[in-house]
């Protein structure tokens, strides 16, 4: 049966719903709750009648993915990987998925605990800061760190998830982030780590798009990696402005460096994933710019199922602002780019902007949510990065149309050659969404999903004015759905669309729309491309985007 054939059919489908709804024949709510369930069973069912998209030899995966024929046999005989029979007979010899075998070959055990060496670390670096403006907060962090019963999981977190999803619950233009009691509670929550905004460390925090603001006026973070990050952040982006509140950044880079020596940003990235697994926060507020800086966490927390999967509109790999920002951008685009490290711009090229000030599109946290995340070879996983074609192709042709003549053949080479890098990580799994209309509600709002944690990303104006997105431990979950006790049929529907959260359906849906043709895989998990191979691939889809 042709695609069109299919198409036909589920318009047709459509039909009758509508028509069953619209006549009466059905009660409306009854035959939305009766879909959903429907759709929850096709969704979660366990055994999949359909194939893998990628199914090859056991041979071939050993060759694709750089593992050898005796480990993916062992994974087939322990259960890890499937093994499939095309037809059904034993005529075909049995294949596998070449992405079961890299998110296999990636699967990592988890990260060794919160070792006493590296917490005498984290507590000799805070004790340096502990006058001054950063004095306030680094106590309130090592007090967490030294206190076994500090407070993790509150009921205001669970009923803010809990307005996320009935918001959730609609269809079309009746589907919301929130309700406005939701937006209310997303804003009156308080943060746990305070920071105050009139003192140097707050006013840099704050200009930096860093902290989170609630409704009491308290400003601050939701969790203590929430504030290394900001710690993190302070000491590199905020330590490049001249003026005097930068000193705060300063102070923690000087500190950072005399505790860690040259490899201080890596270890403050350590400390912020340590604390992270020592002290979850099961719903945390984020800023763009802790978005940004977050990303070596997230991964490092997902290395243990060997996977993670991405949504964006406006994909880095091939847009250099987005991977950048804009001022690490002007440099390259200048020829003065600032080599020594990943996320310093020049320093003689007059006042740059603080990110507070900037869309999230410029950015300069950006940076780290490649270098340190995406492109990180340390960290162990598959990550799928599915994005728009619509909108990337749009920004693209936007930004060149922006850019002075003169500045154009660079940009494109620029873009060529961030798409190739990315290309040629065996890791990296680049996955292209043709159609703006096949970019839906749920993808535009998931960041980014492992089996632990999610990260979702909030549109609404009203939302966003307190927070950019919402980290989410998947632990929480089902506390959603008890949480509505008393009522048996909002209980129903919130224990069928909370699923839409859980990492199991996040799954599906990506391998539903590669096998029906709306996602195309320009470069799988797990296959290793080289320079030439990747340059051409890169070369190819720009200009794609440009026809």
């Amino acid at each position: 049966m042709d695609g069109n054939a299919k198409e036909s059919i589920s318009e047709a489908l459509e039909r009758l719903a509508l028509a069953l709804g619209e006549n009466g024949a059905v009660p409306v709510a009854e035959l939305v709750r009766a879909l959903e369930r429907a759709a929850e069973r096709l969704r979660t069912r366990s055994v999949s009648t359909e194939l893998p998209h990628d199914l090859i030899t056991q041979a071939e995966a050993s060759r694709a993915v750089g593992v050898s024929r005796q480990a993916v046999n062992q994974w087939v005989r322990n259960g890890v990987v499937r093994s499939f029979v095309r037809g059904g007979s034993g005529r075909h010899a049995p294949e596998v998925s070449m992405s079961e075998v890299a998110i296999a070959a990636n699967r990592h055990t988890r990260e060794v605990p919160f070792s006493t060496p590296m917490r005498k670390e984290l507590i000799e670096f805070l004790l340096l800061l502990g006058r001054g403006s950063t004095g306030p907060l680094v106590r309130a962090l090592r007090e967490c760190i030294e206190d076994d019963n500090f407070p993790g999981e509150a009921g205001e977190q669970i009923r803010v998830l809990r307005e996320f999803v009935l918001a959730s619950m609609g269809d079309g233009e009746n589907q919301h982030e929130f309700t406005s009691a939701g937006v209310k509670m997303l804003a009156e929550m308080s943060p746990r780590f305070e920071v105050d905004r009139q003192q140097p460390l707050g006013r840099l925090l704050d200009s930096l798009g860093l902290l989170v603001h609630s409704a009491d006026g308290t400003d601050g973070f939701d969790s203590p990696a929430t504030a290394i990050l900001g710690l993190l952040g302070a000491a590199t982006i905020g330590a490049q402005y001249p003026e005097s509140d930068a000193d705060a950044g300063r102070a923690i880079a000087a500190a950072a460096e005399k505790v860690w020596g040259a490899e201080w940003t890596a270890r403050l990235y350590d400390a912020a994933f340590h604390i992270g697994e020592l002290r979850p926060s099961p719903l945390t507020r984020y800023t763009a710019s802790l978005t940004y800086l977050d990303n070596n966490r997230f991964l490092r927390q997902a290395q243990a199922s060997g996977v993670s999967i991405t949504y964006v509109r406006g994909p880095g790999p091939i847009l250099p602002e987005r991977f950048y920002g804009a001022h690490i951008l002007a440099d390259l685009l200048a020829g003065v780019r600032d080599e020594t490290t990943v996320w310093k711009w020049s320093a003689d090229r007059g006042p740059r902007t603080r990110p507070a000030q900037l869309p999230s599109t410029d950015n300069p946290f950006r940076g780290f949510h490649y270098e340190y995340g995406l492109l990180d070879a340390s960290i162990y996983g598959i990550r799928r990065y599915c994005f728009s074609a619509a909108d990337a192709r749009d920004d693209l042709q936007t930004q060149l149309a922006r850019l002075p003549e003169g500045q154009r053949p660079a940009y494109l080479e620029l873009a060529i050659d961030t798409l190739a890098r990315t290309l040629r990580q065996p890791y990296v799994e680049l996955v292209s969404i043709a159609r703006r209309e096949d970019f839906d509600w749920w993808k535009d709002h998931i960041i980014r999903a492992s089996e632990r944690e999610i990260l979702i990303g909030l549109r609404d104006e009203r939302a966003r004015s307190t927070a950019h997105g919402l980290l989410v431990q998947t632990s929480l979950l089902p506390k959603v759905v008890e949480a509505a006790d008393s009522d048996g049929q909002l209980r129903e529907r919130l224990r069928i669309y909370v699923k839409n959260l859980e990492f199991d359906v996040v799954d599906v849906r990506y391998h539903d729309d590669l096998r029906r043709g709306v996602g195309r895989i320009v470069k799988a998990g797990g296959r290793r491309l080289g320079e030439d191979e990747a340059r051409t691939l890169a070369e190819t889809e720009i200009r794609s985007l440009l026809g």
